[in-house]
């Protein structure tokens, strides 16, 4: 668990807030992960969004509350401290919401999802930022659709196997980030590839269809989020 510290240094900052605020940008996103566990986990939470690119008003409260000189956000405001950096944000989400194993090889497990699918999403962003600057990149789109995707896909239907959830055939928060590049960063991107990975294209409506997960996603909270566009 994370221990709060008092000092400047510290990877937790105090704040004086009492809900649990999620600070990020009005859209999908490195923060979108978090959101999802969040929601699954019956976290409550409010999103403090903010439009992109940030005004300097709002970068100078990021830092003021996040501590950090580099990026803050996506930012977490729970239990009277803040918490930067996303992987590490998503992991104590989990934890709160009960979306985390305790057992030491389902912990591995879950890392290595986490892991996999941050190589995916990272891949992903070079096509999707060209596309929202005005010049699709056909060349990145190709190399993403045809080269990336199938290579980390195959490998993702290879570690889901037969079974409902990626880690120990339980939800958890493996299935959240997963569900994340599957429905954000790829099947909405290259709708034609959805056919060519059965079990994920069934995995997503099993994330979709469970109860927390199906009330978030039929909410203004994240209907109204800007959604990345489709590149095919």
């Amino acid at each position: 668990s994370i221990l709060p510290r008092s000092s400047l240094g510290s990877a937790v900052r105090r704040s004086n807030s009492k809900m649990a605020e999620l600070h990020y940008y009005g859209a999908q996103g490195r923060g979108q992960q978090i959101r999802y566990a969040l929601a699954e986990g019956g976290v409550e939470w409010k999103d403090c969004s903010a439009s992109f690119p940030p005004s300097d008003e709002v970068k100078a409260k990021w830092t003021a509350l996040g501590g950090n000189l580099t990026t803050n956000v996506p930012m977490l405001i729970m239990d009277g401290k803040a918490y930067t950096q996303s992987s590490a944000v998503l992991r104590h989400a989990a934890r709160k919401g009960g979306l985390m194993p305790s057992d030491p090889e389902l912990q591995y497990q879950v890392d290595n999802i986490i892991a996999a699918v941050d190589d995916y999403r990272t891949a992903a962003y070079k096509p999707i930022f060209a596309a929202f600057g005005g010049s699709p990149d056909a060349e990145a789109n190709a190399q993403l659709k045809d080269v990336v995707l199938p290579k980390h896909f195959t490998n993702f239907e290879r570690l889901l196997g037969d079974d409902d959830y990626f880690v120990g055939n339980q939800v958890s928060v493996a299935d959240m980030t997963a569900f994340d590049i599957f429905t954000n960063f790829s099947f909405n991107l290259f709708p034609s590839t959805k056919k060519d990975f059965p079990k994920l294209a069934a995995f997503v409506d099993r994330i979709a269809s469970r109860p927390n997960m199906a009330a978030y996603l039929a909410s203004d909270k994240y209907t109204s989020l800007m959604a990345f566009p489709c590149l095919e």
